[in-house]
């Protein structure tokens, strides 16, 4: 792993007459325009938020004592009033797109994942494409927020942060991580590729993806306070010779612009299909959840009661008209998992088959049954928003509990606890102990209550004697 460790810092006064450079501060004030800005100081992080509006506001930072700045890829309406409006959301008016690469084994394996983001983009249609060097180990790519439609599926482009630029980013990496892996390859970095799951590249030369609010990169021409470079911007023709030697304080000139020219609208391909892609991803998370849930059903050692069915199982169960093959797949699999066993199962089966309007054939039945008992595993009947079945079947009924619930067998266990979880609880409370007043008779549960009872009534017997 390559490693320059930290350069020595510049003295205070070279830091200083760094910064008061007209060319540099004409940069800094150009690209801070409605962003939150975050100076760095030798202690740390100043306060947030801060902005810079006019050369003096960056100069009085730099005369504080500031050695490093960061912005927002947001724009704001005030950035002064994020923190003192309930809610900052509605300051946001846009974002910029800022890809951020960070690679601790090999600069030359950064500069190359670098050159497959870049690709990445322009096969999307974006030709204004700005990076610089991040200043220590890796790069930043980006392009301006007016590069994307104004609005997208009705909302303003500002309401699609931050779940937009991070779908981008995770749309992109998985786009070229076939690529990726040969390039760690090339590099030499098979095995630190290597991960339970199978390769990851990003675990070497990571495209970083962890977007959230007010999310903060590094400024053009700021100094970094570790490696003591300058975050530079380049031009992408220099990108293959650039060094980290071209980025020391001496070195910099500040022709070159960061996120300055755009085109307007060419970013929609990209945008729209990033929004493909993050809805994609979305409904196969929710299958996935639905997967697990499935996977999590335990066949309870007793059959659950009939009485704790969902209305569609009962409908089915009544005889079907359409449907009696999927209808005989969803019970034998409902059955099944509920905890019936399979001589229960194929009573069960036979007698609804002669409530069907037209019963289905004793091979088919007995083919499908034999099937069934052959699987290693349980598996639950398909949920009710599957296609082709329930709703298609005419039998979903749809009460207020199987609206909640994702599968037949999922309402069955709800029902069947929440009445043995009542059972026990009245089954708890049948047997708390009473304690009888000898005076009166009166009962109580609480014996505070009883012994105070028990001394009025003693007192008054008394009374009543005398």
């Amino acid at each position: 792993m390559a490693d320059e460790g930290s350069r020595e810092k510049p003295q205070d006064w070279k830091i200083r007459q760094y910064y008061e450079q007209k060319e540099l501060i004409e940069r800094v004030v150009e690209v801070s325009e409605y962003r939150e800005i975050a100076p760095t100081y030798p202690e740390g992080y100043g306060k947030r938020p801060d902005a810079i509006n006019f050369p003096g506001d960056f100069k009085q930072l730099v005369e504080n004592g500031a050695v490093a700045f960061h912005s927002s890829v947001e724009k704001w309406r005030n950035p002064l009033l994020i923190d003192k409006v309930n809610d900052a959301d509605k300051l946001r008016e846009g974002w910029d797109l800022v890809i951020d690469i960070d690679c601790d084994y090999s600069f030359e394996l950064s500069k190359d994942t670098a050159k497959l983001v870049i690709e990445e983009l322009k096969e999307h249609g974006i030709e204004n494409i700005s990076i610089k060097f991040s200043g220590n180990r890796g790069f930043h790519i980006g392009f301006r927020g007016e590069a994307f439609p104004e609005t997208i599926g009705g909302d303003h482009i500002s309401k699609h942060y931050p779940e937009l630029p991070r779908g981008i980013v995770n749309y992109v990496r998985e786009n070229i991580e076939d690529e990726m892996i040969q390039l760690v390859k090339e590099h030499g970095f098979d095995e630190e590729m290597k991960t339970d799951g199978g390769l990851d590249p990003y675990q070497v030369s990571d495209i970083e993806n962890d977007w959230g609010s007010r999310h903060l990169f590094r400024m053009p021409y700021s100094l970094h306070d570790g490696s003591w470079l300058v975050s530079k911007p380049i031009e992408i023709g220099d990108l293959e010779e650039f060094e980290k030697k071209d980025a020391e304080i001496d070195n910099i000139d500040f022709k070159t612009r960061f996120l300055h020219e755009y085109e307007v609208g060419e970013a929609a391909n990209l945008a729209v299909q990033a929004m493909d892609y993050i809805e994609k991803r979305r409904e196969e998370k929710k299958e996935e959840r639905i997967e697990r849930s499935e996977r999590d059903f335990e066949r309870p050692e007793d059959a659950i009661p009939e009485k704790y069915f969902p209305p569609t199982i009962n409908n089915i169960l009544e005889g079907l008209e359409d449907g009696r093959k999927r209808g005989l797949f969803i019970l034998i699999n409902f059955l099944r998992t509920v905890g019936y066993s399979w001589k229960q199962i194929e009573s069960k089966i036979w007698e609804w088959n002669e409530r069907n309007e037209e019963a289905l054939a004793d091979t088919y039945i007995k083919t499908q049954l034999r099937w069934h008992r052959r699987r290693d595993e349980d598996v639950p009947p398909p949920n009710y928003n599957s296609n082709g079945y329930y709703k298609d079947m005419q039998v979903y009924e749809g009460d207020h509990i199987e609206e909640q619930a994702a599968n037949p067998v999922s309402y069955a266990f709800r029902q069947a606890n929440k009445r043995d979880s009542e059972s026990k609880k009245g089954e708890n409370n049948d047997e708390k102990e009473t304690m009888e007043c000898p005076y009166c008779g009166k009962e109580y549960e609480m014996e505070s209550y009883y012994r105070k009872h028990v001394q009025k009534c003693q007192e008054d017997d008394k009374v009543k004697k005398l």
